[in-house]
C-alpha cells in the first residue's frame, strides 16, 4: 500500500515566517515595494510545492535482499526506483527504511538511506546499501520512504510502501580446530571400515579414485595404482559420514549478566559452526535439539534446506534459568541413532548434577560400540580445543 504526503520542513517554516513578516510590515506601512518583494518571493513556494508533488507521481520502489545473512557478515540490499512517468524527470530522491530486531532487544533501529540523483522517464535506477547486523535474530525491514525536497528544499513530499520484509539473522559462524577435524576424520575412517565390510559382503564395490589426504591405507587398490602409476582408493556405493546429533543446553541465570549471555551466544555460534559443516560436507544426517525456554527439535538429511531450517531456529533461541539438561538428554536421545556421534554443548559446567547426566549419556554411548560422545562448555576453556569464535 503507498501512501503519499507533503510536509514543510524546517527551512520551509523559516521561508514562510520570513515572508509572513515581510508582507506584514508592507500592508502595515503601505509600501508598494514591500508588497512587490513579498509576492515575488511567494513564487518559490507555490514552485517548490508543486514540483514536490509531481515528482513523486508515478515513482515505484523496490527492494531485494537476502532471507538470512550471518550474524557479523556483509548485508547487501538493493534498491530500485522505477519512474512511470513519460516526460517529468525525477530528481533528488533519497529513500530510506527501517531495520529493527524483533526478538526481545533494546538495540536502537538502524535506518539506512540511499540518494538517487535523478531518475529519467520510463527509466530504472538501481542503488545498494551495505551493513553487518552484530546480533542474530529476526528483523523487519521497512516500511520503504521515499522522498524528495526538489528544488528548493522548502517542502519534502515523501511516498510510503508500507509493504515489510523479515530477515534472519543467523548465529555468527566460527572455525572449527584441527583437532576437531581429526577427530571427525577418525570418526569418518571408523564408518568407512564398516561400510568397507558390508560392501565386500554385498558386493557394492563398483570402482576406484584417486587417493585423497585422510583416506586409510586399507583402500588403496595397488593393482590400479600401479597400473595408473598413483595411488587409487576403492570407491563404495554407500559412502556416507557418520551422523551427528548436537543437544544444546542453553541455561542462564535469571539475572544474567554480560558473560552469562556472552556464554549463551558462543553455544549458540559453536552449534551453527557443527551444522554448517557437517551440511557443507553433505553425507550425514544431522539432529539439532535445543534446550533453553523451550525444546526445541530439527534436523534431516545435511543439506543446505535442513541447514537453513536449523540456522533459522538457532536464530531465534533463547537461554531460561529453568533449562533442564537432563531432561533435554532424555527426550532426545531415544532418537538418537545407534551410528551417530553425540556433542553436548552447555552453557553451564559440566559438575554435579550436569556431569552425572553426561555420564549416563556415556554409558548410554557405550552400548552401540561406534558411537562416540563430546561434552563441552563454553563456561570453562575447553572449547578452545576445538572452536575458535
Amino acid at each position: 500500500m503507498l501512501r503519499r504526503r507533503i510536509s514543510i520542513t524546517s527551512e520551509g517554516w523559516y521561508y514562510l515566517v520570513l515572508l509572513a513578516a515581510l508582507l506584514l510590515a508592507a500592508m502595515l506601512r503601505e509600501i508598494n515595494l514591500l508588497r512587490l518583494l513579498a509576492a515575488l518571493l511567494s513564487g518559490p513556494v507555490l514552485l517548490c510545492w508543486r514540483l514536490v508533488a509531481v515528482t513523486l507521481r508515478g515513482l515505484e520502489v523496490r527492494r531485494q535482499m537476502p532471507r538470512g545473512v550471518c550474524a557479523g557478515d556483509l548485508l547487501v540490499v538493493d534498491l530500485e526506483v522505477a519512474n512511470r512517468r513519460r516526460r517529468t524527470t525525477s530528481w533528488a530522491l533519497v529513500v530510506e527504511e527501517e531495520i529493527v530486531r524483533l526478538n526481545g532487544s533494546d538495540a536502537a533501529p538502524v535506518r539506512p538511506a540511499v540518494f538517487f540523483s535523478h531518475v529519467e522517464p520510463g527509466g530504472t535506477r538501481r542503488r545498494e546499501y551495505r551493513g553487518r547486523l552484530p546480533q542474530r535474530g529476526r528483523y523487519r525491514v521497512g516500511p520503504l520512504k521515499l522522498s524528495t525536497r526538489f528544488p528548493f528544499g522548502l517542502f519534502r513530499g515523501t511516498l510510503i510502501d508500507s509493504r515489510v520484509e523479515t530477515l534472519t539473522v543467523y548465529p555468527r559462524l566460527g572455525r572449527l580446530t584441527a583437532a576437531w577435524r581429526s577427530r571427525r576424520r577418525e570418526s569418518h575412517e571408523g564408518t568407512q571400515r564398516r561400510q568397507l565390510g558390508q560392501a565386500r559382503a554385498s558386493g557394492d564395490f563398483f570402482g576406484v579414485r584417486e587417493w585423497q589426504a585422510g583416506d586409510s591405507r586399507r583402500w588403496i587398490h595397488w593393482r590400479s595404482s600401479a597400473r595408473h602409476q598413483k595411488l587409487v582408493v576403492k570407491q563404495f556405493e554407500q559412502q556416507r559420514h557418520r551422523d551427528v546429533a548436537v543437544l544444546l543446553d542453553l541455561w542462564q541465570p535469571a539475572a544474567a549478566s554480560a558473560a552469562d549471555r556472552e556464554n549463551v551466544e558462543l553455544a549458540i555460534s559453536f552449534a551453527a559452526t557443527i551444522v554448517a559443516d557437517a551440511c557443507r560436507r553433505g553425507g550425514s544426517n544431522l539432529l539439532v535439539a535445543l534446550g533453553g525456554a523451550g525444546l526445541g527439535l530439527c534436523g534431516g538429511s545435511a543439506s543446505p534446506p535442513v541447514m537453513e531450517e536449523i540456522m533459522a531456529e538457532l536464530a531465534v533461541a533463547e537461554a531460561s534459568p529453568a533449562a533442564s539438561l537432563a531432561g533435554l538428554a532424555s527426550a532426545v536421545m531415544p532418537r538418537v541413532s545407534a551410528d551417530a556421534e553425540v556433542v553436548v554443548i552447555s552453557t553451564r559446567k559440566l559438575a554435579g548434577e550436569q556431569a552425572e547426566v553426561v555420564a549416563a549419556i556415556r554409558r548410554r554411548s557405550r552400548r552401540g560400540p561406534a558411537r562416540r560422545l563430546l561434552a563441552v562448555s563454553t563456561a570453562e576453556d575447553e572449547l578452545n580445543e576445538y572452536y575458535r569464535a
